[in-house]
């Protein structure tokens, strides 16, 4: 900005003017430049009425501008020295996002979080407000709304040796201030490692976690249910979940509706990976087989199981197959009721089954009983982004083998996804179309019949220099999301920054 002073009637008045490049950016948009303005108009206006409205105009602008509008800009969450990677996102219920990151500001890895408001204004302290800078790395970080517009997160910590990963958590209020014990409460400290945990709300302001555990020397599955002061409800360090021998690990969980959970993982019990399920209430009582109920134990491995509630007690759970071949992952789906009972296909409905790879599915709901489901695939040789649609029966809808969401040249992976509020879905992934050694941020959104809502190809959320990736979205409430990302623009590869952005319902940046 230019700083211009101006006397008239014996009054000077100094007012900031924007310089040449933000007159060209205005002059893009269809605004007269304000210098232009300023010596047309003072020619008609006194000067200290000019002065009055530019300050307004200023203030308006400066309280709306938060969210970029460029796809080569977007807004800063975290720019801290060294890195900061890995980022989660969640709505704080109010048309904004908090956002939290792993941090190696201070050499190791440390959690920390921000919120952003539905302008994109950041709210809490610069560069984000620290969840935990205990001792060690605190890592695989994972977290959901409190309910509240604060947040619950969980991560793995080795504050208590190297090798001894433990589960501890942390709430932050509305306002960013820590609710628990500084860096966190422990969940689990038992012996040895306890790792890979996930969260989700217990319906009262609290959570339920679940996550491995080898007290043991095998990987077995424990829980635990922490009230929204932080107080654990069930036995102290966990009870157990599912201990069959074999290892049973990457759990994912979702609410079953009722204060409890349903659990999913992949499970070596016969030496292959097969997937099964356990639904727990929300006093930490087993409701299935003692063991978890069969999901799949199809012939080869079924394996990274995701799911998300069906609405009625029950999930929907997705995963890779290797029944048609081990060099030839497909994808499967089944819903379980609230029973544990599987409720379409013996061991499930294929959503894909295309020559090539397909891998890594995520899932989200339709809203009325289904699911949208999307993962990486390799059918044309690079990995390109498929989508499917099944509905409350289990038929799929999209076509055999899933509707093309993006099949650009280069890579498209690292898909996430939520539920767009209209039977649809909103997808971000990384895309190297551009520059083969530099991935940038797409996403799209797919109706209920599966055809793209933005541009055919995809939008550019972000496609700044060098290498965005890792994405994540969170809705914003109006059929729009707001996304994050690590980013390098500034660290040339060497080290990471948060960045995020809001695209409306309508694909436009900066939202409604």
């Amino acid at each position: 900005m230019n700083t211009t002073t101006v006397q008239r009637s014996g009054y000077q008045f100094s007012f900031a003017a924007p310089n040449e490049e933000a007159q060209e950016t205005m002059c893009e948009k269809g605004m007269i430049s304000l210098g232009n303005f300023f010596r047309a108009i003072s020619r008609l206006i006194p000067i200290s009425f000019i002065a009055i409205v530019l300050f307004t105009v200023s203030c308006q602008h400066l309280s709306m501008a938060a969210w970029s509008f460029h796809s080569r800009e977007n807004t800063a969450i975290c720019t801290a020295p060294a890195q900061q990677s890995s980022p989660q996102i969640i709505s704080d219920g109010a048309g904004g996002a908090i956002i939290a990151w792993e941090d190696a500001r201070d050499v190791h890895f440390d959690i920390y979080v921000q919120r952003v408001d539905a302008q994109g204004k950041v709210l809490w302290q610069e560069d984000g407000v620290p969840v935990c800078t205990a001792p060690e790395n605190q890592k695989r970080l994972r977290m959901i709304s409190d309910g509240n517009s604060g947040v619950i997160l969980v991560w793995h910590d080795m504050r208590n040796g190297i090798s001894n990963y433990d589960i501890y958590a942390q709430r932050i209020s509305a306002e960013g201030s820590p609710l628990w014990e500084k860096d966190g409460i422990p969940v689990c400290d038992e012996v040895k490692e306890q790792n890979s945990p996930c969260i989700v709300s217990d319906g009262a302001g609290g959570a339920i976690i679940i996550w491995e555990d080898f007290r043991t020397n095998y990987a077995d599955l424990y829980g635990q249910r922490l009230n929204k002061n932080g107080e654990s409800l069930w036995e102290k360090n966990g009870v157990l979940i599912c201990g069959v021998m074999g290892a049973q690990n990457a759990p994912e969980i979702v609410s079953d509706g009722t204060g409890g959970a349903i659990v999913v993982w992949q499970d070596f019990r016969r030496n292959y990976a097969d997937i099964y399920a356990q639904r727990i209430d929300g006093g930490g009582a087993i409701r299935w087989d003692k063991w978890g109920a069969a999901v799949c134990t199809a012939q080869g491995h079924e394996s990274f199981a995701v799911a998300v509630s069906n609405g009625a007690e029950g999930a929907i759970v997705a995963w890779i197959d290797t029944r048609n071949g081990t060099n030839n992952n497909d994808i499967f789906v089944q819903q379980i009721d609230g029973n544990g009972a599987a409720q379409w296909l013996d061991n499930g409905v294929p959503l894909c089954t295309a020559p090539g790879n397909q891998n890594y599915p995520v899932i989200t709901s339709d809203g009325a009983g289904g699911a949208v489901c999307a993962w990486w695939d390799m059918r044309s040789g690079d990995f390109n982004v498929y989508a499917q649609h099944v509905d409350l029966a289990g038929a799929v809808t999209w076509g055999k083998n899933g509707m093309p969401v993006c099949i650009e040249s280069g890579i498209q992976n690292r898909v996430s996804i939520i539920s767009d509020g209209n039977q649809g879905a909103i997808l971000t992934w990384n895309d190297n179309r551009m520059a083969p050694a530099d991935f940038d941020v797409y996403a799209q959104r797919l109706d209920r019949n599966g055809l793209p809502l933005w541009e055919k190809k995809g939008i550019a959320v972000s496609a700044a220099f060098d290498t965005q990736c890792f994405p994540m979205l969170a809705g914003d409430g109006m059929g729009g999301a707001i996304f994050v990302w690590q980013d390098s623009r500034q660290k040339d590869k060497t080290y990471w920054d948060i960045y995020a952005q809001k695209i409306s319902s309508d694909g436009l940046f900066g939202g409604n």
